[in-house]
């Protein structure tokens, strides 16, 4: 994933500089109130339209190069060997990589580091899976400081609604 902090930055707006500070934090991308068919929807559409994904699971019943995402899913949450563990999948637009360690069916997950974030073609690597993931969703996708558990207080710093087209900043 490259040496994070080592590249000069150059975000073209001030609120960008804000969203994607370099705090030693990630930033979480989320999607709630979902079920196992959304999480299916997003990462099937995530694998057909990001650069590169990969996906890493410890199941040997499922396939180890090119897994069904629903059998990733039935495994870990629905057999006894699965469970306790969980497959983690990893998608990457333009430099930007996303990744998520799947922990519970009913919030989507993604985090990001800010210092992957370069410039405003990162900026637009983050748009562009916020608008996908909230497409294949069919839901409202945020992106917020990272967090265990979403707070509905916690401030959203950008958000994409596929229901208005419309994404939102601070």
């Amino acid at each position: 994933m490259g040496e994070r902090g080592t590249h000069e930055r150059c975000l073209p707006e001030p609120w960008m500089c804000d969203v994607f500070h370099r705090d030693g934090s990630l930033r979480d991308i989320r999607v709630l109130h979902t079920t196992r068919v959304e999480w299916i929807a997003v990462l099937e559409r995530l694998r057909a339209v990001a650069d590169e994904s990969e996906v890493e699971h410890p199941y040997p019943q499922v396939d180890p190069g090119r897994p069904a995402i629903a059998d990733l899913f039935r495994v870990w949450a629905d057999e006894p060997e699965g469970q306790g563990t969980s497959f983690s999948f990893r998608a990457r637009f333009g430099a930007v990589w996303f990744f998520a360690l799947p922990y519970d069916e009913e919030e989507i997950e993604f985090s990001v580091w800010p210092e992957d974030v370069l410039d405003g073609a990162g900026v637009a690597a983050v748009v562009r899976f916020l608008v996908e993931i909230a497409t294949a969703s069919q839901r409202k996708a945020l992106l917020t400081g990272e967090t265990v558990r979403y707070d509905p207080g916690m401030p959203t710093l950008i958000s994409h609604d596929p229901d208005t087209g419309l994404t939102s900043h601070i």
